[in-house]
């Protein structure tokens, strides 16, 4: 299977439940519940939608990679982004991963920030090099522990293959590794079928699009009926 994904998962431990909160943190404050659904449906939702639901003590935020973007590709350093600022201000005693992979590149990217503080960034793809900052944390570090490095790279044995896997071939491994440490499953394995199917998310959209687009529709319709009038009526 050819994953797509990007979560923000964040620590709840007051039990936080202001969704319209998060989404004006993340600036998106002129979404509106939509519809629910499930993170199987919403892990890629490729609409510019927010999803969020939540799950083991967790808030998760499938955001179609509108948040995380700015978090891992666009990143200054271990600096918080704008989003992440305000995200810390809800939650200034939590842990906040966020995570992401494109299957098509191999590309995976994840940050850690910890009571406000950005600890771990790293980001690569087949075609980038790697951004790594900051210390590795224990999920990453059973993961490393396999490999072995030639020319400053890292690689990993393939028992059935003459060509070991690269770094940037693990994708599932590192990206479904770290959401585990808040999730507790992994979400490509059979562990993660009750959070991936059963756990009800919320979808948001943007109403001011969905607004403009109806507005278009009616203006073409209405454009149509004049010309068919024009032929017919007012022939």
């Amino acid at each position: 299977m050819g994953w797509k994904s990007s979560l923000i998962i964040i620590e709840n431990k007051e039990g936080f439940t202001d969704e319209n909160a998060i989404l004006k943190a993340i600036g998106k404050s002129d979404y509106k519940f939509e519809k629910e659904t499930t993170l199987d449906e919403c892990i890629y939702p490729n609409d510019k939608s927010i999803n969020i639901g939540h799950y083991n003590g967790n808030i998760i935020i499938s955001d179609d990679y509108q948040i995380t973007t700015n978090s891992l590709e666009r990143a200054d350093k271990l600096d918080l982004t704008k989003e992440e600022k305000k995200l810390v201000e809800l939650f200034p005693d939590s842990e906040i991963i966020n995570v992401a992979c494109h299957s098509t590149v191999n590309y995976h990217g994840y940050s850690i920030i910890k009571n406000g503080i950005k600890e771990r960034l790293k980001v690569i793809s087949s075609d980038t090099p790697k951004i790594e900052l900051g210390e590795r944390i224990e999920e990453e570090d059973k993961i490393y522990s396999n490999s072995y490095q030639k020319d400053g790279q890292s690689y990993w044995k393939d028992e059935d293959d003459g060509e070991d896997f690269t770094e940037d071939q693990l994708m599932e491994d590192f990206t479904f590794g770290i959401a585990k440490r808040r999730l507790g499953v992994l979400l490509d394995h059979s562990d993660g079928e009750e959070l991936m199917e059963s756990v009800q998310f919320k979808k948001y959209i943007n109403t001011n699009k969905k607004a403009k687009w109806t507005k278009y529709g009616l203006i073409v319709l209405i454009l149509i009926i004049w010309q068919i009038l024009k032929r017919t009526v007012f022939k």
